[in-house]
């Protein structure tokens, strides 16, 4: 449930300050664009407009006055667009994610189910390497799906244990 509000709270935080949501999403040159995008974009429609400097706290009033439609409309275009981009980027996360697990619970599931039990240290043998002895075989985690060194008993990419690994108990 946690991760499904991401995309909505990337979103919202585009909205308030370009370039927030997807820091929130971890995506730091995208954010890094997005903000340079709208806030450059900002100025130069201002300089282009050749619209003078109001102090919002002097007259707030002054401020919607002083703003002519031709910048305000498309900064705001750039604002809406970035908090879009944010949460397709959050939402295509959630799916990579969920993907992700559902590939790994069926991995569990079948290297459970071939090794005819699931108690602690039981699972699988690590897989040998089939050349020289120094080379290493490179297999799949059953966690995030990206290849690891047979070797290890954790996947370097995520820290999972691999199904081979020992318990803590040796």
């Amino acid at each position: 449930m946690r991760s499904q509000l991401r995309p909505v709270l990337a979103a919202v935080l585009a909205l308030v300050f370009p370039g927030l949501g997807h820091l929130t999403l971890r995506r730091w040159g995208r954010a890094l664009l997005w903000h340079l995008t709208v806030v450059g974009g900002g100025i130069a429609l201002f300089a282009l407009y050749d619209v003078e400097p109001v102090n919002p706290l002097a007259d707030p009033a002054a401020v919607s006055a002083a703003v002519p439609s031709d910048v305000a409309l498309p900064i705001v275009v750039l604002t809406v667009l970035s908090a879009v981009d944010a949460y397709l980027v959050g939402r295509a996360d959630v799916a990579e994610r969920e993907r992700v697990d559902a590939a790994a619970e069926a991995m569990r599931r079948r290297t459970a189910s071939a090794d005819g039990n699931e108690g602690p240290g039981t699972g699988p043998s690590p897989p040998s390497a089939a050349g020289d002895a120094g080379e290493s075989l490179d297999v799949t985690c059953p966690n995030c799906g990206r290849e690891t060194d047979a070797d290890l008993d954790f996947c370097h990419w995520c820290t999972e244990p691999l199904p081979w690994a020992e318990p803590d108990g040796r």
